[in-house]
C-alpha cells in the first residue's frame, strides 16, 4: 500500500513537472489583455467632448495591419490582444468612429516589426489607389503620408481617405508600442481629415492605461 501510495506521488510531481514547461529560450509568457488596458469612454470623452451618443463595445478581434502597400490589411493576433470601438451618433465632419486594438506580443522584437508595417507604409505607399468595397462598389483610396510626433518608446501614423459613392471617410492611424506590446488607434471622421493633435493625445492616454 505505502509503496502504491509513492508511486502516485511520484507520477503526479512528474505530470506537474511536464505541465509547467517553460517558455523557449525563458521568455515569461506575456499577460493576457484585459478591458482595463484599453481607453475608457471617459478617455474619448476628455478629448473629444463634442462626441454624440457614443456606444462603445470591447472584442478580441485581430489587427489588420499594412502588409507592404497592399490596399488588404493582413491579420496580425499576437500572444494576446484586445479591440475596443467607440460610434458615435452621425454628424458630418467629425468623428465617425474609432478603434483601438492593443497586441502583445512574445518578443519586443515582433512588436517592433509591427510598428514599422505602418511606418513603412506611409513612406512608401504615398498615391491613389482604386480599389472596390468588396461588393463590386468602386472605391478611391488617397494614402497620405504622416509622421507622428513619437508617442511611447516607438511610434508611426497613416492617413487614409476612402472616397465611395460620393461620401468620404479620412482614417488616421497612430500605431505607439511600449515594450512587447503595441495599441493601434484607428479615428475616422467623416468629410475631413481627422486633427493630429486629439488622436496624439489619445496615443498618449493608451501609454497612461499600459503602464
Amino acid at each position: 500500500m505505502r509503496n502504491h501510495a509513492r508511486m502516485v506521488a511520484i507520477l503526479l510531481s512528474t505530470l506537474g513537472a511536464l505541465l509547467v514547461v517553460p517558455p523557449p529560450g525563458g521568455a515569461a509568457v506575456p499577460a493576457p489583455l484585459t478591458r482595463q488596458h484599453l481607453l475608457t469612454l471617459s478617455d474619448y470623452e476628455s478629448v473629444y467632448p463634442t462626441l454624440r451618443q457614443p456606444s462603445r463595445v470591447v472584442l478580441r478581434s485581430p489587427v489588420f495591419a499594412p502588409r507592404g502597400c497592399e490596399d488588404q490589411g493582413q491579420v496580425v493576433r499576437g500572444a494576446t490582444r484586445i479591440q475596443g470601438s467607440l460610434s458615435t451618433g452621425a454628424r458630418r465632419r467629425s468623428v465617425d468612429l474609432i478603434d483601438q486594438n492593443l497586441v502583445r506580443f512574445d518578443t519586443v522584437a515582433q512588436a517592433r516589426s509591427l510598428v514599422g508595417r505602418y511606418r513603412h507604409f506611409s513612406k512608401a505607399c504615398v498615391g491613389d489607389v482604386r480599389t472596390d468595397d468588396g461588393e463590386g462598389g468602386r472605391v478611391l483610396l488617397k494614402n497620405r503620408a504622416w509622421q507622428p510626433l513619437r508617442v511611447g518608446e516607438q511610434s508611426a501614423g497613416v492617413l487614409i481617405g476612402w472616397f465611395s459613392g460620393g461620401s468620404a471617410t479620412w482614417r488616421r492611424v497612430l500605431a505607439v508600442r511600449v515594450g512587447r506590446t503595441v495599441s493601434v488607434l484607428d479615428v475616422s471622421f467623416s468629410d475631413i481629415r481627422p486633427p493630429q493633435g486629439p488622436v496624439l493625445d489619445l496615443g498618449g492616454l493608451a501609454i497612461d492605461r499600459l503602464g
